[in-house]
């Protein structure tokens, strides 16, 4: 079954919409895994036969403004605080995880199969592809679960870098398998050094730079256009000076979230800029996560489980490494990481877009491709899909994170106590339209009434939690001010006060609720 591309696209937005709210009201499961089952199913139905990954797709369209959106709401200071771990474990993680994943897949091949020797450099090439971590659906759970702030902030920090170095890492070593390039080690260290650095001094000019730009302006619109244009531009001008264009957009999201926010951006244009781009990073994730189930779908995983198979193991083992190793040295420089956390580092490093476009990025000539397709998509599929959700359950069974008791009560008792009120209002509806008799409406009243009421006690006795009370508070306070917020747009609109009048209003009303949220 065909449709137009323009009907696939339309029916590939109402597939995230329906998937997004199902798991919200009614499953537990992150939506981005949701999608990937919800892509591996719609595949064998062949609705989306035009829709696929390609490099030029993922680099220089889908890539750049979610790797923006992740650096323009990472928390700068937090980051700062962990910036020892993050480093140490995104450059080096990623440079001994491609040397552990090569060596040992070499071993392995040559041990079961003599016959055909598969190159040493084809090997760390894979190790290349594979070795950056997408943990958004892990980061979801973490959320939900209360997990120590500085443990996720080490993995989202090291996540976000971490993509900047392996695309690096992936040019050095692709040139020496394909190009057949002489590798020298001080050449290597050199080129690396160079297009690193040289991305983050690209991004953080042109970040500087539209900060102040942005200063300017007083237009929430025209700024949200700003960041849009400097998004794309950033990785257009260090591809064109041959350095990263990642690490460039990384460092562009951060000077303008933790810089430019604070420098040139009233309180309205940083909620309505947040917010596009949640919005964008909410799009972009839901398409990239659905395709990933289409194409996973496609790789024949009887004919080729012995390389699926041995490519998840030695992408585990790459992890296991490079945690075990690094983390004595974290712990001689920086506060010490305990020994639980390292399960998660390791678990939790899960795969996504990224290796699918450096996979994808292969010259479909070079001999390799295929085989080293076949072990990208598999171990992407195995992470995201089983990595990802058991990785609340590793949490759980280390007694890491977990809300608190009184407040999982409150929220238990607070969605019966919605739930009760919406019936009620239900019933006196259905009652005065005359839908049922005054002898079953005051059964029924009587019944929600007394359900009601034990709700209500319930949730009175629980305020009393310190957690609790400051809870409730907060996300009072937060519907309270949300709500003055559209009044004041209603008045607006109809004219009861001016726009000068109310966008002021609005403002401070904005400022508000950033301040809370901090």
């Amino acid at each position: 079954m065909g449709f137009s591309i323009e009907v696939e696209i339309i029916i590939l937005m109402m597939v995230i919409v329906s998937v997004a709210m199902s798991v919200r009201y009614f499953s537990q499961l992150p939506y981005t895994i949701a999608l990937i089952f919800a892509g591996i199913i719609l595949s064998f139905f062949h609705t989306f036969p035009d829709i696929h990954l390609t490099p030029d797709l993922i680099f220089h369209i889908l890539l750049p403004p979610l790797l923006f959106e992740a650096a323009f709401n990472l928390n700068a200071n937090e980051s700062k605080a962990n910036i020892k771990p993050i480093l140490i474990y995104a450059v080096f993680g990623v440079i001994i995880s491609t040397f552990v994943i090569g060596f040992f897949l070499s071993g392995i091949f040559s041990f079961f199969n003599s016959e055909q020797t598969i190159p040493l450099v084809a090997l760390l090439l894979f190790g290349a592809v594979i070795s950056s971590t997408d943990p958004i659906s892990v980061l979801a759970i973490f959320k939900e679960l209360g997990v120590p702030k500085r443990l996720s902030s080490i993995i989202e920090g090291e996540s976000l870098l971490n993509d900047g170095i392996s695309v690096v890492i992936f040019g050095i070593v692709s040139s020496i398998a394909i190009d057949h390039q002489i590798f020298h080690l001080a050449h290597g260290i050199k080129d690396f050094i160079i297009v690193a650095f040289g991305g983050a001094i690209v991004g953080t000019m042109l970040g500087l730079t539209f900060s102040r730009i942005t200063a300017l302006v007083d237009d929430h619109l025209i700024e949200i256009t700003l960041t849009t244009v400097v998004t794309y531009l950033t990785y257009v001008v260090a591809e064109y000076f041959e350095v990263s264009g990642v690490i460039a957009v990384i460092f562009t999201g951060l000077m303008v979230g933790n810089y430019g926010t604070k420098i040139g951006m009233s309180p309205t244009t940083r909620v309505s800029v947040k917010d596009f781009w949640d919005y964008i990073a909410f799009v972009i994730n839901s398409v990239v996560f659905f395709i990933i189930g289409l194409e996973v779908s496609k790789i024949d995983i009887f004919a080729n489980y012995h390389y699926i198979a041995l490519g998840i193991i030695a992408v585990l083992v790459g992890r296991t490494v490079s945690i075990l190793v690094l983390t004595p040295i974290i712990n001689i420089v920086d506060k010490p990481i305990i020994s639980k956390w390292q399960s998660i580092f390791i678990w939790g490093g899960v795969r996504g877009a990224l290796a699918m476009a450096l996979a994808l990025a292969i010259p479909k000539e070079y001999e390799y491709r295929d085989m080293i397709l076949i072990m990208t998509f598999g171990v992407v599929g195995f992470s995201l899909i089983v990595q990802g959700l058991s990785i609340g359950k590793l949490l759980a069974f280390l007694k890491i994170g977990g809300k608190d008791k009184n407040l999982e009560k409150y929220e238990y008792e607070k969605g019966k106590l919605i739930a009760l009120s919406e019936a009620s209002d239900e019933l006196e509806l259905m009652y005065k339209e005359s839908l049922i008799s005054k002898q079953v409406y005051d059964m029924l009243l009587q019944y929600h009434s007394r359900d009601l009421q034990k709700a209500k006690e319930i949730i009175e006795e629980l305020a009393h939690d310190k957690i609790v009370k400051e809870y409730e508070f907060e996300t009072s306070l937060k519907r309270l001010l949300l709500k003055q917020k559209d009044s004041i747009q209603e008045s607006i609109k109809h004219g009861i006060i001016s726009s000068s009048t109310g966008e002021k209003l609005i403002a401070l009303i904005n400022k508000e609720i950033l301040n809370r949220e901090k």
